[in-house]
């Protein structure tokens, strides 16, 4: 029997005009609950190096989305060497295939998708579930493309939010974000990350530091701390000392606990872990039980993540017409 196979390519413009950042949230929380569900499985990374001083790696990230009736893998290269004028990571993708048939039946770009649905996906979905109701006041630390994501991301989820207290070491990023949010909350620039965590109770951490940049001692109770990159720029003591540590799912938050670079000197174990929000989610552990608790949560994300937005894309796009046909046979 002769099957035809057609693929949808859909590029990094085909995304933005698709998938919103409201989209990027769902997509987050329906990836932590059917995980915690076993609708979803999620794959092992695989990470090969691409040079002598392994500096820089291509991984691919797979999963099957079992209520979607779909699979899907996140191929991805990040570049701690670039060649001259490249950036860190570009050029990602997301395959998607049919579970039913087997057949491939999407090539999506996944640059975009990455960094709606890093700190403006999971970390607002982290933030939903963790912080004390109706928070009028957030910090963020960093002001790079997954910080800029992570602040249309609260806005969009938190109508509550009346300032945004932000901090970063480059001031241009800064006042554009400030411009940008101007008619929905008030964008306070920070001199130091001190200053930025005044008056908050809610911490978005995405800076791409290499130290510290937040320490226990900065923290008041009450406060909910959001980690995109484990504890490369947040004091693991926080971790350590909070009345809860959460991450987004244990199989691949591993690496958090691994990485002397997410976990400096080794300080935190797996016995530090209250829960994930896979677990979360389903009802297996609770999320906040008193105003006063000083939580944190991290989460390094997953290729489930990716493929669920990326299947959002492909349907949008094949209601609307939008994309190009590839002929596989």
């Amino acid at each position: 029997m002769s099957i035809r196979e057609e693929l949808l390519l859909l590029s990094e413009q085909d995304v933005l005009s698709l998938l919103t950042p409201a989209d990027a949230i769902a997509a987050a929380e329906e990836t932590f609950l059917h995980i915690g569900l076993s609708e979803i499985a999620v794959g092992t990374m695989a990470l090969m190096f691409a040079d002598a001083d392994r500096q820089n790696n291509f991984h691919s990230m797979p999963a099957i989305l079992h209520h979607r009736q779909r699979a899907g893998v996140k191929w991805i290269d990040t570049y701690d060497n670039p060649l001259p004028g490249y950036p860190f990571s570009h050029g990602n993708l997301v395959i998607l295939s049919d579970t039913q048939t087997g057949s491939p039946i999407a090539i999506v770009g996944a640059t975009h998708i990455t960094t709606m649905r890093t700190a403006g996906g999971h970390g607002v979905v982290q933030a939903k579930y963790l912080s004390n109701p109706e928070p009028e006041v957030l910090t963020v630390i960093g002001c790079g493309a997954q910080a800029k994501a992570g602040m249309r991301g609260f806005v969009t989820q938190f109508s509550s939010l009346k300032q945004i207290r932000l901090f970063s070491r480059s001031r241009a990023p800064m006042e554009q974000m400030k411009q940008e949010l101007s008619d929905r909350v008030e964008v306070v620039l920070c001199d130091s990350p001190a200053q930025a965590v005044e008056g908050s109770h809610l911490i978005l951490m995405a800076s791409g530091a290499q130290e510290t940049l937040v320490t226990r001692e900065m923290i008041r109770p009450g406060t909910t701390i959001i980690g995109i990159e484990g504890f490369r720029d947040l004091d693991p003591q926080i971790g350590k000392s909070a009345d809860k540590w959460y991450l987004g799912y244990r199989k691949p938050d591993a690496d958090i606990l691994r990485s002397p670079k997410l976990n400096p000197h080794g300080l935190l174990s797996d016995q530090d872990v209250f829960g994930d929000m896979t677990e979360l989610l389903t009802g297996k552990v609770p999320g906040r039980e008193r105003e006063d608790e000083i939580i944190v949560s991290t989460h390094m994300g997953m290729g489930a993540h990716d493929v669920v937005c990326a299947d959002i894309v492909y349907q949008r796009a094949r209601q609307q017409g939008i994309g190009q046909t590839f002929i596989l046979a």
